[in-house]
C-alpha cells in the first residue's frame, strides 16, 4: 500500500521531459495551422496542470495572448505599404512567439529537474558524458540568463531607460539595444565561467561514473509520453484532412 502511494506520488522522470521536448519540436515543424498550434498549446497546459506545475500557467497563457496580439497587429499592418516592414515583423514574432512556446515549456520543466537526476536519466539513456553534462549547462542556463535580465532592466530603471511600457515601446529599438548588448556580454562571461568550471569537474574524464541518485520510469511517465505521442499525431492528422 505504501509502496503503491508512493509510487503514484513519484515526481516525473527527466527523461519524460526530454521526450516531451523533441517531440515538442518536432509537432511545432511539422504543424502549421493556426488551430493545430491551438490545439498543442492546450496539451501544454493540461500536462503542467496534471503534473502539478500549475504555478506556470498563467504566465503561459499571459505570454500566447501576448503573441496573438502581435500576430493579429502584424497581419493589420501588412497591406499598408509604409508599415509593411513593421507588420511583418510583428506577424513573424506572434507566430513564432507562439509555436517556440511549446517546447520551451518542456525545456523550463526539465531544466527544473535537480541536477543529480537529470544526469543520473541521461546516464541511463547511455548519454556521452560530456554530452549530458553539456545539457545540464545548457538547461540550467535559461535561469541564469533570466536573472542577467532582470539586473540589466534593474539598473536600466535606475537610470530612467524604459521606465513604463508606454515608454518602452516608444523607444523600442534603442532599449532592445540597450538590453541585448549587455546581455550578450555578461551571458559570454557566463559561458567562460560554465566552460572552466566543466573542464574542472572532469567534463574530459573518460571513465565510468557511478550515480547515488536512483531514477524510476513509472507508470505515470509511461502514460505521459504516449499521449505525447498520440496527441501532436491527432493534430497532424486533422490538420491534413483539412479539419484544422
Amino acid at each position: 500500500m505504501n509502496a503503491e502511494k508512493k509510487q503514484t506520488g513519484a515526481p516525473v522522470d527527466p527523461r519524460t521531459w526530454l521526450f516531451h521536448l523533441l517531440i515538442g519540436v518536432a509537432a511545432i515543424i511539422f504543424i502549421h495551422s493556426d488551430k493545430g498550434g491551438l490545439c498543442l498549446f492546450a496539451w501544454c497546459i493540461v500536462l503542467q496542470l496534471i503534473t502539478r506545475k500549475r504555478q506556470y500557467v498563467p504566465a503561459y497563457l499571459f505570454a500566447y495572448v501576448v503573441f496573438t496580439i502581435f500576430a493579429w497587429v502584424g497581419v493589420q499592418l501588412l497591406p499598408n505599404d509604409s508599415f509593411y516592414f513593421l507588420g511583418l515583423a510583428f506577424s513573424n514574432m506572434g507566430v513564432l512567439g507562439r509555436k517556440a512556446m511549446i517546447p520551451l515549456s518542456f525545456a523550463v520543466c526539465l531544466s527544473k529537474e535537480p541536477t543529480g537526476a537529470l544526469m543520473a536519466s541521461l546516464q541511463a539513456l547511455r548519454f556521452p558524458k560530456a554530452a549530458g553534462i553539456g545539457l545540464a549547462v545548457l538547461l540550467r542556463f535559461f535561469p541564469t540568463m533570466g536573472g542577467e535580465y532582470r539586473a540589466i532592466r534593474a539598473s536600466q530603471r535606475f537610470r530612467g531607460i524604459g521606465v513604463g511600457v508606454f515608454h518602452t515601446f516608444i523607444h523600442l529599438p534603442s532599449t532592445i539595444e540597450y538590453i541585448l548588448i549587455p546581455l550578450i556580454l555578461r551571458t559570454t562571461k557566463v559561458a567562460e565561467e560554465l566552460s572552466a568550471s566543466m573542464t574542472v569537474r572532469g567534463v574530459r574524464f573518460s571513465g565510468e561514473t557511478t550515480s547515488f541518485r536512483p531514477v524510476r520510469f513509472t507508470w505515470k511517465d509511461t502514460a505521459l509520453c504516449i499521449a505525447a505521442g498520440i496527441v501532436p499525431i491527432t493534430v497532424f492528422l486533422l490538420e491534413r484532412r483539412g479539419i484544422f
